[in-house]
């Protein structure tokens, strides 16, 4: 399937890192790191706050996953995109579009081909795998609780 027949593909609508105050959002940018949030805004009047669960895409090309209010770096629209899900998704089924991703996609973007709606919108992402291989099935059973208890403790601390 198209991202755009899962997600509905928005451009971050905000300004540049430096103009923003301290406040409580987090601000979503280029790095890999703490999930993409390089610090915590105040955000301006006629900046887009998105609300996850989310997918955040870099220019970059590098997908992260956010599940309360977040402000990504719009910077004329080529910084950030935002995958909001067109159907009531799992925060595991937000995480594997996100990984999935990550591991098809991430390649196609770097600085001389930052990612945007267009660029996006149109991308397939098709499972890996249509079936898990037998010997490995406790495994991911496994990874995917823990990898949802997690994103379960961190939406609550959003909520706080």
């Amino acid at each position: 399937m198209r991202i755009n027949q899962i997600f509905n593909v928005e451009a971050a609508r905000s300004k540049s890192t430096e103009d923003y105050g301290m406040g409580n959002v987090p601000f979503v940018t280029n790095t890999e790191i703490n999930n993409g949030v390089v610090k915590y805004v105040e955000p301006l009047e006629k900046d887009k706050v998105f609300c996850g669960p989310a997918i955040c895409i870099s220019g970059l090309g590098y997908a992260t996953v956010h599940l309360g209010k977040f402000l990504p770096k719009g910077n004329g629209g080529d910084s950030c995109t935002v995958l909001t899900p067109l159907r009531e998704m799992s925060n595991y089924e937000i995480l594997y579009y996100a990984a999935l991703f990550n591991v098809s996609h991430g390649w196609r973007f770097t600085f001389g081909r930052k990612s945007n709606t267009t660029r996006i919108k149109n991308l397939e992402l098709s499972p890996v795998f249509s079936e898990s291989p037998l010997d490995m099935t406790s495994e991911i059973d496994n990874n995917n609780s823990i990898i949802t208890t997690l994103l379960l403790k961190k939406e609550e601390e959003l909520k706080k």
